[in-house]
Order: C-alpha cells, then structure tokens, then sequence
C-alpha cells in the first residue's frame, strides 16, 4: 500500500508548537498552532476515496514541514481541504480537528466556522452549531447560508426571537429568497405571530410551491388564527409524507456553495451516484448521466449504476447508449428486473416486439410484483394476437386500472363476451372514477354478437352517464352504438357524425374516415356487432412507434 493511501496504518501529523514566555515566565500556547491530527484506517473505502484522502493528507504533510509561522494560509487551506474530504467522506471527528486547524492558522476565514457549525449540526451539538454559525456571520454578514442555518439552529434551540434579528437583516439583503421567508414564518410562528407567519409562509410557497415541508407549519399557522379549514388542509397535504407528491420536493432549496463543495467532491462510486440520483430528482438528466457514468467508470463491474445510467440516457432520448448500458446491467446481474424492463420498453418503442416480450418475460421472471412489466408484457402480448396468453400477466396485476381493462378487451378479442361483461362491470366497481370501464362495457352490452350478452337498456343507462361529463370521440362513438342498438338510429346518426368531427379535430382523419363504416349502417338501421375495430389503439396497446430509434429503420 502506497503512503498516499494510507489505509491501515495510523499516521500523525506532529508540528512544533511555538511557546511563547510571559513576563512571569509562564507559558502560552500560541493561538496559531495546529494540533496532531490522526488519520484513521480508510480501508472499508473505496481506493478512490483513499487515494483523494491520501493526497490531500500527504500536501498537509509536505506543508507541516516548514516550521514556524510560514506560509499560514497555505496550510490552513490544505488542512480545510483535508476536512472537507474527510467530512464528505463522513469522518467527523478527523474532518472536526482539521478545520479547527484551518481556522487557528486563518481566523478571518469565514469557512472553517461555517464547515465546524455542520458538524457539529450533524453530531447534534446546537449550541456549538450555533456559536460557530454565529462567528461565519460575523466574518461574511453577506453570506446567505450562514444566516440561514444560524436563524435554523436558534429556531431550534427555542430562540426566535433571536433567529428573527438574524433572519430580518438576511432578508433585506435577499428579499426574494424563499428559505429566508420560510425560516422567518416558522420564527414568527414560535413566538405566536400567527398572522405574519401565514403571510410569511403562503409567501414561501407561491415562490417554491415543490417545498412540501411548508405544509405543517402552514397549517399550524392557520390553526393559531382559527382557520381550521385552510389549517385542515394543509395539515392533511402534509400527512402525506411518505406519498409520492410528497418526495417530489420537502426542502425550501437555497444556494449553499460550501456544502455543495462537500457533497461533490468525493471521487467514489457511491458518493457520484447519490448526485447521479440527486440531478435526476431535478430533472437534470444529461449532469445525472454525466454523474453516474464517472462511477461506472470507478466501479465498471456495479450493475445498479449501469442501470441508473441507462435510465437517465432514456431520459436524455440517448437511446443507443441508454440499450448498451441496460444489456450491460443485465449482463453483469441477469436478475436485475428494472434493467429488463426498461430494455423490453427500448424495444417495444423501436417496434421490436418479439424482443420486447422476451426483455419483459425476464422482468416479471426476476420481480413478479414489478407492475409495468406485467402489464407493458400483457399489452404487448395482446398487441401480438397472444391474446390467451396476454391474460396470465393482466390477471397476476388485476388491481390495476390498465390491467384489468386490458383482460377485458382480450376476452372480447376472445369472443368471450359474458366473461368481458363481468370483468368490466367488477372494474367498474373497483374503480368508480375511471369512465374507460362504463364506455368499455356499455359498448360491448350494445355490440355484443351473442344475443345473450347483449343489453341494450343498461348499455343506455350507462352511458348516458359518462356522456355527461366526458365528450370524447370514443364516448361519442359508443353513443351511437347504444342508440342503434335500442333502435334510435337517426339519434345514432348525429352522434356518429360528432364524432368523426371530434377526431378530425384532434387531427385524425384516418380515425374519422374509419367511423364512416359504422355511420352507413346506421344510415341504413342496422346495428353494430363488432365493439371495436381491429385498427383501433385500444385493441393495440403500446407506445407510438419509433422505427429508427435505433439507427437505420426496421423493416
């Protein structure tokens, strides 16, 4: 093992400590003096990060040669980088005695308190955050985040009134900063400003309306003026935490370049992952690939960040690159249900259906309860005329809207119409606010072959319903189905002609010249007994095609 690395062996760094006498003759430690620092054992990291801590440790050595009071802030900045690499690395107490360093040899730097009170922040030390916090303001008044985490930590320490002093002066130096203003309600809220704290915190939402953890407080706030409406609400929006509306964006974002240097600097597959995933929580997907693909080349062999990698290409419409890393994922962990997935729907967009069903049947092999796969492998087995087969993956995800309106359609495809009847009346009962089950299955009660199956009244009744609130081209259509069924057909008429025009509104006149068969017949007084045309998309599930995404078309 090479000393940069140093990964076993505990090194010391030793520097003399200049004494000075008084005039009692006793002795002083000079302010300006380091203190020993011990490198711990890096082993359990990955041989990047060691090398990065290596380094780092071996330029504060070179430096800690010159003896004496030379080249301070050389030393104080190559001891700070030493602790922000340590701390990024999460190693506290050795990051702690490193920036304490940086600091005794340049006390005018506002960093070394601002990186200390983070510590000790992440140790829970609140009084210690908030001396050192307190100091980085002193040093740079101008400096959001330092404003921003003392106004935080006296906030929790149960001193608002001193966090308000601190955040009143941020805050005419950043009026429009939707952190400050948050931290100003939450300041005005302890010490019972109701009032101000709604405005405060409506303020903060309308500037970043992502920033869920606005919610409580808000509700809190209103509470306090006994608005219990408006309190319920947002009370109840912020119970949902675990939801999905929720992990979309908790935090009141604000810039903090210091810790931002922290959270970036480490050269280890985790570390370039974790902002891999962090950009793609933005949506910033070409800085997520460009994350993820410096950790796969740390760590080439880890297929969960080919499979990261991958997703974001997919996102950055890279498709080729984004196949070649998800078959490298699979190839590297054959298991890897999600990487399966996202190849099968690769193909399924490419127009490849034979491989897009063979990369889902391993999905679902791999993880039965990964949903989409079920149901993407239904869809695409239906797509195909594999219509009994498409039924065993619609039925394993049955509780799903999609899934059990596409059982429905494949056994009408079947002819087992009663069956269909069934399924779709169950959906309907599952589902209440969905309108594809009324539509689906008054048009089947209305166009059934089997006279048996057929119900022309409750066909009526139904979507006479839906008709109410949902004028679409397909609703329209099952209207006339229905009309003609029970024997309304110049009713049928007018409803067949609107629409065709709703879909050559919507810039489908294919789909309107289609619906022109259906409007002869009732022309004629003849009913409908095919439900669905075999051109029609919901006959034909899947994704618009894209035949040259891969390069040169498919034939």
């Amino acid at each position: 093992m090479t000393r940069t690395k140093t990964s076993a062996a505990v090194a010391w760094v030793w520097v003399s400590v200049a004494m000075v006498v008084g005039a009692s003759g006793g002795q002083e430690t000079d302010p300006q003096a380091v203190v020993p620092i011990a490198l711990p054992d890096l082993s359990g990291m990955h041989e990047a990060v060691q090398t990065q801590v290596g380094e780092a440790y071996a330029a504060v050595q070179t430096l800690e040669s010159v003896v004496g009071g030379e080249r301070q802030a050389e030393r104080s900045a190559a001891f700070g980088e030493l602790g922000k690499l340590l701390m990024a690395a999460d190693v506290a107490d050795t990051a702690r005695m490193s920036f304490e360093n940086a600091r005794r040899l340049s006390p005018e730097d506002y960093r070394w308190p601002y990186y200390l009170g983070h510590l000790a922040l992440r140790r829970g030390d609140l009084p210690q955050a908030a001396d050192h916090l307190a100091r980085a303001r002193l040093l740079r008044p101008t400096d959001l985040a330092a404003q921003l985490w003392l106004g935080f930590v006296q906030i929790e320490l149960g001193e608002p009134r001193q966090a308000r002093a601190v955040l009143s002066d941020a805050l005419l130096q950043y009026p429009d900063s939707a952190a400050l203003i948050y931290q100003m309600g939450l300041a005005d809220l302890a010490v019972g400003q109701h009032g101000s704290a709604v405005a405060l915190l409506e303020r903060a939402l309308n500037l970043s309306p992502a920033s869920n953890a606005v919610y409580e407080p808000l509700g809190l706030a209103y509470d306090g003026l006994g608005e219990t409406a408006r309190a319920q609400e947002y009370l109840e929006r912020a119970g949902g935490r675990a939801g999905p509306d929720y992990a979309r964006g908790a935090a009141v974002a604000f810039p903090d370049p210091l810790m931002g240097q922290v959270n970036t600097m480490l050269r280890s597959p985790s570390a370039l992952r974790e902002l891999g995933l962090q950009a793609g929580g933005r949506g910033e997907w070409t800085e997520a690939s460009r994350r993820f693909r410096a950790a796969v080349e740390l760590e080439p062999t880890n297929a969960t960040i080919r499979l990261n990698l991958g997703s974001a290409l997919l996102q950055t419409g890279a498709a080729v690159d984004a196949l070649a890393e998800l078959q490298e994922a699979v190839r590297l962990d054959p298991g890897l249900a999600l990487a399966h997935y996202l190849i099968g729907a690769l193909f399924e967009r490419g127009g490849r259906d034979t491989e897009a069903i063979t990369s889902f049947q391993a999905a679902t092999t791999g993880d039965p309860n990964l949903v989409a796969a079920q149901i993407s492998l239904a869809d695409a087995l239906r797509r195909t005329a594999q219509l009994e087969a498409s039924l065993v993956p619609y039925q394993a995800v049955i509780h799903r809207a999609e899934a059990s309106f596409g059982e429905a359609l494949a056994l009408v495809r079947l002819g087992r119409y009663q069956e269909a009847i069934t399924r779709l009346a169950m959906a309907m009962e599952l589902h209440p606010d969905e309108p594809a089950f009324p539509n689906a299955l008054a048009r089947v009660l209305a166009t059934a072959p089997e006279d048996e199956a057929r119900d022309g009244q409750r066909a009526l009744d139904l979507i006479l319903e839906v008709a109410e609130e949902h004028k679409t081209a397909a609703v329209a259509e099952t209207m006339a189905m229905v009309l003609a069924e029970v024997r309304m057909f110049p009713q049928a008429v007018e409803w067949q002609r609107f629409a065709m025009g709703l879909a050559t509104d919507s810039a489908l006149p294919e789909v309107a010249q289609a619906m022109s068969v259906n409007l002869t017949r009732y022309l004629q007084n003849v009913p409908v007994r095919t439900p669905w045309r075999d051109d029609d998309p919901e006959y034909n599930p899947g994704p618009p095609v894209e035949p040259d995404m891969f390069g040169e078309p498919q034939p």
